[in-house]
């Protein structure tokens, strides 16, 4: 029996690797664009960086449905070219060639345990926090590439025609409160001036000179002087971290110290976790007998088929996140295993007993 378990278990980490490379690529692919968006600004080290963190927190879907499909294509291939019949033939039971499958299934649920529990959360958190420096977040928040500088909630509003580093000359500033002196909201600037950012530093400022009233004809030949707060500079835009940043060991040491401001939500995001490290585990019968199955149909039925376990998940995953924003019932984040368990019994209960 070994050499058949070995034979089937070679197909099947032979077709499960290059689906799931060949799906890697493409979400990889697809996720450039916005590491190019979150990254404007920065260095192309840092786009490479965000777009292969958001292709690495969708690796579990992934890894189960790479799994899904080979575990499908070669029991397909196998009834066949008659394989799964001249084992039955030989009296084998047809749990013998399933078991390279499950041995394969409880391999990766182990992996993708590890995975969602402590890896997938430190990747959610550090792909938006990738171009969390303060000298990044200054960037991105006053638009520096552009011909238009918005300072913050202050509602200045800057246009400029000539950049020189950090100077801007031939400035126009709108002012929404009118500064001491002038009578117009619009203001002539001879040149701003934005220091570099100091690390450690309280305040960045904005340095204007040359400053001329078009309507009351006064002018300043002081220079005037901006300080802006570096923290809204590192805060601003910054999303809040949630219990999918959070590994599953600190989540339940936070709902067990009574010191998580929603217990039922940690226990959902918590059971939520396990049910989808399950699911490779759990897909490896329903594979084989979607297989043997498509026997007659064809490969292309047979991938057909796989949607209904993947429908059922995703539905029930939907579903069970609606039902806990409305109820607050932990025990839904259970509801996607539970009702690809039910597929799994019917076909496993027809197939294995004909």
């Amino acid at each position: 029996m070994w050499r058949l378990h070995r034979y089937y278990l070679r197909e099947l980490t032979v077709n499960a690797s290059v689906t799931f490379l060949v799906l890697f690529a493409v979400a990889l692919v697809s996720f450039i664009y916005r590491g190019i968006q979150r990254a404007a600004g920065g260095a192309i080290l840092d786009a490479l960086t965000i777009t292969l963190l958001f292709a690495l927190d969708s690796v579990q879907h992934l890894l189960t449905i790479s799994f899904l499909l080979a575990t499908v294509m070669t029991y397909t291939r196998a009834a066949q070219d008659r394989e799964l019949t001249a084992i039955r033939a030989a009296g084998i039971s047809p749990r013998v060639p399933m078991m390279p499958a499950l041995l394969l299934g409880v391999f990766l649920s182990a992996v993708a345990s590890v995975g969602a529990h402590y890896v997938i959360p430190w990747v959610h958190y550090n792909k938006y926090h990738v171009v969390a420096d303060v000298v990044r977040n200054m960037f991105l928040n006053l638009r520096l590439g552009s011909d238009r500088i918005k300072l913050l909630d202050t509602g200045f509003v800057m246009a400029f025609r000539e950049q020189d580093g950090r100077e801007y000359r031939d400035c126009r500033l709108y002012c929404p409160r009118l500064l001491e002196g002038m009578q117009s909201p619009i203001l002539f600037v001879d040149r701003v001036t934005i220091p570099p950012f100091v690390e450690g530093d309280e305040f960045l400022s904005v340095v204007l000179t040359g400053v001329r009233d078009p309507i009351g004809g006064t002018s300043s030949r002081d220079d005037l002087v901006f300080a802006l707060s570096a923290p809204d500079f590192g805060n601003r835009g910054r999303r809040h971290d949630g219990d999918a940043d959070l590994r599953s060991d600190q989540l339940l040491a936070e709902v067990l110290r009574d010191v998580h401001p929603q217990p039922q939500q940690a226990w959902f995001a918590l059971f939520r976790r396990c049910s989808a490290s399950l699911m490779p585990a759990l897909l490896a019968p329903i594979g084989y007998c979607l297989g043997e199955l498509s026997r007659e149909r064809g490969r292309v039925f047979a991938l057909l088929l796989t949607l209904l376990p993947l429908v059922l998940y995703y539905a029930g995953d939907l579903i069970g996140a609606r039902l806990m924003v409305s109820g607050d019932r932990a025990w839904v984040g259970w509801l996607p295993l539970v009702l690809v368990s039910a597929l799994a019994m019917t076909l496993v209960w027809r197939q294995l007993r004909r």
